[in-house]
């Protein structure tokens, strides 16, 4: 009998970004080239304060079953967002995750201001997913409404943004529009910083 290590087991803090992972992950081979590796995805009970405080206890029965640790959260929520950075909070995770057994085998990676921020793609895609089927576009009633300023990619509050546009679409929110947007919009031109080194 011999035990094989998994290549990746990823953490999350909620359903929303579970369900991100799960359309990202297979597809990471066949747009980014990478090999095709295997992967579980487990969530953090305690939400993102939880993957920043516990994440290294989390992991710790995993360290001699998966080569690499991800561990995903947002940045606001997480409970120190208003006394350190964005990187700083993924290295102060990768320190404890490092000391605690995992060594250079892991990397944090943290969402500004959360994950709704990958959801704000100006592609059709994400208007079928929402069910939005007014005459203007997504993008075009964002910046009609103040929500997206004119030349941004993003709307300054992605979360509230896209909870408003369900709301005008008369769709109830759910982690499946997330995990059909993930699936289906192209992400080679994405900018967040988060995301780019989620898939780096």
């Amino acid at each position: 009998w011999n035990f094989i290590m998994k290549d990746l087991i990823i953490v999350v803090a909620d359903s929303y970004q579970e369900k991100v992972i799960e359309a990202l992950l297979p597809r990471v081979p066949v747009v980014s080239g990478t090999r095709v590796f295997t992967y579980d995805i487990i969530r953090n009970i305690s939400n993102d304060a939880g993957s920043y405080n516990t994440s290294h206890e989390l992991l710790r029965p995993y360290i001699h079953e998966y080569r690499q640790a991800i561990v995903v959260f947002d940045y606001e929520g997480c409970g120190v967002e208003f006394t350190h950075t964005r990187e700083e909070i993924e290295a102060e995770v990768e320190r404890l995750l490092s000391i605690n057994g995992w060594d250079d085998r892991t990397t944090a990676i943290v969402i500004s201001p959360e994950v709704e921020n990958w959801m704000w793609v100006e592609n059709p895609n994400v208007d079928q997913a929402i069910g939005w089927e007014r005459n203007e576009t997504l993008y075009e009633w964002g910046r009609t409404n103040g929500l997206i300023a004119h030349g941004d990619t993003k709307p300054l509050r992605p979360k509230e943004t896209l909870e408003k546009a369900l709301r005008v679409a008369g769709t109830s929110k759910s982690s499946a529009i997330y995990k059909k947007i993930a699936q289906t919009v192209s992400y080679k031109k994405c900018q967040d910083p988060a995301f780019i080194k989620l898939i780096q």
